[in-house]
């Protein structure tokens, strides 16, 4: 099975940086658990308030168990309420 990598350009709420970041971290122990294998938060140079975040799953099926997890509800909720918005786009590593 090949990896997956998802990748998200975040934009948090004014102020909300810091524990927004937070957030992430203690919640990637959860995501580990659904077969997360490496997640990565990246700031832009050039303009801090943009984000990006790096994920690497173990597959795509280890990916959507997480999806339909009840604990991705529960996670989700909680870190959408610190972001602007969040376009998404995912991509197998090869």
């Amino acid at each position: 099975m090949a990896q997956m990598a998802l990748t998200r350009q975040v934009y948090f709420l004014p102020g909300k940086r810091d524990e927004a970041v937070d957030l992430l971290k203690r919640n990637e122990e959860i995501r580990r658990r659904y077969g997360l294998v490496q997640q990565l938060i990246l700031r832009k140079n050039v303009d801090p308030s943009v984000h990006l975040i790096i994920q690497i799953w173990e597959s795509e099926e280890a990916y959507q168990r997480w999806l339909k997890s009840e604990e991705r509800t529960r996670v989700w909720a909680e870190e959408r309420k610190l972001r602007a918005r969040e376009p998404t786009v995912t991509f197998t590593v090869v």
